[in-house]
């Protein structure tokens, strides 16, 4: 029985090294049950053809590709499902006798896939390549491993020989001050010390110590410099780079990586929160195919002379971009939660977390989204977004935001922390327990200089044990939508009463606003007073023609009394006659937003009212 536990532990061992899930290596004959599929052939636990630095393990696998099929490939199960939540880079060695080609490694199962090539660079030696799969972090029912060689190209007869299948924690760990200054970091101008006890460890950085970096106050672009000699930065997966700061101020840092041989690359990010640690994120997945990077330089409060701050420094490492590899990076979105997070959040981030959406509709399908937990002893706690900079608003001043509230909540809405006055409007949650979509008009805030972005939930009010909001998709867009009328200057359309019957259509005037709030803000309004009739009817003749066409909504925003049910819209046709749609109000007193869809009916082209 001792001999048979010994045995079982030793191919446990064997399977799970370290910190790498070891899938297959050889070493005593093939772990797996490969596969070889369409006419391509397969030996495993064969001896190593070419010994080297990189595989010096004396038993390697074999698939031969035929000169038929342009998808030669291996399959084999796993004894249980892959575990990719963490170590999901895999690697793999190739022997190659073909070069430029690619390699093609997938696991799939369940229904689910995640799959990465990779390109073949060198020819007849070994190579270690790394496949980012951490696009499949999630999936829990891969069962599969499916490898090909030369996939999809020419068909092409060839032998081409992998070893030390394994998965690894898809990080680069490059600084953590723990045993000494791990980079050689030098301070070029104002003082470094490292290591130095952390002065206000936290959930984001409770590590012993760090880096502490005093800005001379003598030199716009100060800097910190670490040279790794001919060493360089590999940024072909891990091109994530993070690092945790403690600044002394709000301000920016800027990351840069040069070398000799090729451009630099350089991102800034911006420092919103002081004296508490946080983690800033540097995409330098642009220079993912850079070979030449061996120095990272870091400039605390760039381009400002004069500033003679303290900054702690910690914990720099890379992670490979993931499922967002494939996204494009939009400037216009403060923060999707999943891959464009483009904002420094200052009051409220440590009520603010990453969660899975906890209710996808129609309105909002997203994965990922932001959970913001109330403080309970605050009635104007705030997410406070901080963009150093003024923020242009000359085009894009339309805030667009999905929210999920448990309440109807009134919501506030500012801009502040420029050269303007600050702006607010107000709004209110009233569709609860779902996802619903909120634009906010920011467009008379166009030429105007604001740093911050605020929002309050339940402004003003007491928060309630458990209030929690998930909140998603923060972009800013264009106003795309034609007012036909605003009264700000008046009626544009000639208002009244049906055929100027005013006893029994009622009267119509321009007034200023009597509750300027979310989602209408504007200084004046149309007012209708309805007349005795049971269809009571306010009407406009249009000074042209009414084209549906291309918009065949139209959107109109409505203050109703309490106790009103409905308002109908009426297009009148001379070949079809009146058409009309419905819609509840379902906020009565309160300002809402009503939408009247004419689609059915653009077919008609001569309305009159």
């Amino acid at each position: 029985m001792m001999r048979n536990l010994t045995l079982i532990l030793f191919l446990m061992l064997g399977f799970l090294s370290g910190y790498a899930q070891v899938y297959e290596d050889f070493e005593g004959g093939a772990k797996l049950p490969w596969s070889a599929v369409n006419g391509a052939s397969y030996e495993g636990g064969i001896a190593n053809p070419s010994k080297d630095a990189v595989n010096n393990s004396d038993f390697v696998g074999k698939l031969s590709n035929n000169d038929q099929s342009d998808f030669c490939f291996l399959i084999t199960d796993l004894p249980a499902a892959a575990d990719l939540s963490t170590l999901n880079l895999l690697k793999m060695k190739i022997w190659s006798p073909i070069a430029p080609t690619k390699a093609l490694l997938k696991f799939e199962g369940g229904g689910k896939a995640v799959e990465k090539f990779v390109d073949i660079t060198v020819a007849n030696q070994w190579v270690d390549y790394s496949f980012d799969l951490s696009g499949g972090a999630d999936f829990t029912t891969l069962t599969k491993i499916l490898i090909a060689f030369n996939p999809f190209t020419t068909p092409q007869a060839a032998d081409f020989y992998f070893d030390d299948i394994r998965g690894v924690e898809a990080k680069d760990v490059y600084e953590t001050f723990e045993t000494g200054n791990e980079m050689g970091w030098q301070g070029l101008d104002g003082t470094l010390e490292a290591p130095v006890d952390n002065p206000a460890p936290n959930v984001v950085n409770s590590t012993a110590k760090v880096g502490k970096y005093t800005k001379s106050g003598a030199h716009s672009y100060s800097l910190l410099l670490a040279d790794r000699g001919t060493a360089t930065f590999d940024l072909s997966v891990n091109n994530q780079f993070k690092v945790q700061i403690h600044a002394s101020a709000a301000t920016q840092v800027l990351f840069k990586m040069e070398g000799p041989g090729g451009p630099a690359v350089e991102k800034i990010a911006n420092i919103g929160l002081v004296n508490q640690w946080q983690e800033y994120t540097f995409d330098f997945s642009a220079a993912k195919e850079y070979k030449h990077l061996t120095k990272a330089i870091l400039f605390f409060d760039p381009g400002v002379e004069t500033s003679a701050d303290v900054y702690h420094f910690d914990n720099i490492y890379a992670v490979p971009q993931g499922a967002c590899s494939t996204v494009t990076p939009d400037p216009k979105i403060v923060d999707d939660f999943e891959c464009n997070r483009n904002t420094t959040y200052v009051n409220g981030w440590d009520s603010l977390t990453v969660v899975s959406n906890p209710a996808p509709n129609g309105v909002n399908g997203s994965a990922k989204v932001g959970r913001y937990a109330d403080p309970q002893t605050e009635q104007w706690a705030a997410l406070l977004m901080d963009y150093q900079n003024p923020i242009d608003l000359s085009t894009n001043n339309q805030l667009k935001i999905k929210i999920w509230s448990p309440r109807a909540v009134p919501v506030l809405f500012k801009l502040e922390g420029g050269a303007s006055p600050a702006k607010e409007i107000w709004g209110n949650v009233t569709d609860v327990n779902q996802w619903v979509d909120y634009v906010i008009d920011f467009s008379d805030q166009a030429i105007a200089s604001h740093k911050k972005l605020v929002l309050f939930f339940n402004a003003g009010a007491d928060p309630q044990p458990g209030d929690v909001y998930f909140i998603d998709n923060i972009e800013w867009g264009e106003k795309t939508a034609a007012d036909l009328e605003t009264f700000e200057n008046g009626a544009f359309l000639p208002w009244e009463p049906l055929d100027q019957l005013t006893t029994i259509h009622g009267t119509f005037e321009v007034v200023n606003n009597p509750s300027a709030v979310a989602p209408n803000t504007s200084a004046k309004v149309g007012k209708y007073a309805k007349g005795s009739s049971a269809f009571s009817t306010l009407a406009a003749v249009a000074p042209g023609v009414i084209d549906i066409s291309s918009k065949p909504q139209y959107n109109v925003q409505v203050w109703a009394p309490v106790g009103a049910k409905t308002v109908i819209m009426q297009l009148e046709s001379v070949s079809a006659g009146n058409k009309e749609v419905e819609r509840p109000i379902k906020n009565a007193g309160n300002w809402e937003t009503l939408s009247f869809d004419f689609t059915s009916h653009q077919g008609i082209t001569d309305w009159l009212l």
